[in-house]
């Protein structure tokens, strides 16, 4: 069966839409734990801010699932992000943002399984992330495709103190 859905790399034509959509998602899953949300969203989703890393694949990367050309989801790469001491050929997932409505089919982990992909086409030797501490849908979402917990880092937003996990996959060559 083919998905409903196509992942391809984020063009500049891109921006305007994966920033309505950043806001959108964020604001979806994560606007109980702020009181000023858009302070936030401000400074993460300009288009300067996107633009930016689009014009640096060396360091940046977007994956985008479009349903009917339509975006749907994405997710944003930090290329040699290093995890403390683990050396410089990873990958860091900084977000996965998928709208509500398309969550529980299959999306998330065929943009995934896409990271995968391309860390292992860059040569990287890992690939890992940070989550919220009382997040643990996405922690078991994460599990289930063989990411472990290896740190706890302090992460506090402008209403709650909160904590991240920080969970890594190791890649096979």
């Amino acid at each position: 069966m083919t998905p409903e859905f196509t992942i391809r790399e984020a063009t500049l034509k891109d921006v305007p839409a994966i920033a309505v959509l950043g806001r959108a998602t964020y604001k979806e899953h994560f606007s109980d734990i702020w009181h000023n949300i858009d302070s936030f969203l401000d400074a993460d989703f300009t288009h300067d801010a996107i633009e930016s890393c689009i014009n640096s694949p060396s360091s940046h990367r977007y994956l985008l699932a479009l349903k009917s050309d339509v975006l749907i989801g994405f997710a944003k790469l930090n290329i040699n992000s290093e995890l403390k001491d683990m050396g410089k050929l990873c990958i860091e997932l900084q977000k996965i943002y998928v709208k509500k409505d398309n969550v529980g089919n299959n999306l998330g982990s065929v943009l995934l399984h896409k990271v995968m992909e391309l860390a292992l086409a860059l040569g990287s030797k890992y690939v890992w992330l940070d989550v919220l501490k009382n997040n643990v849908k996405a922690q078991r979402f994460y599990q289930r495709h063989q990411f472990s917990i290896v740190d706890e880092i302090p992460y506090k937003t402008d209403k709650y103190e909160l904590g991240m996990f920080v969970m890594v996959k190791m890649l096979e060559k």
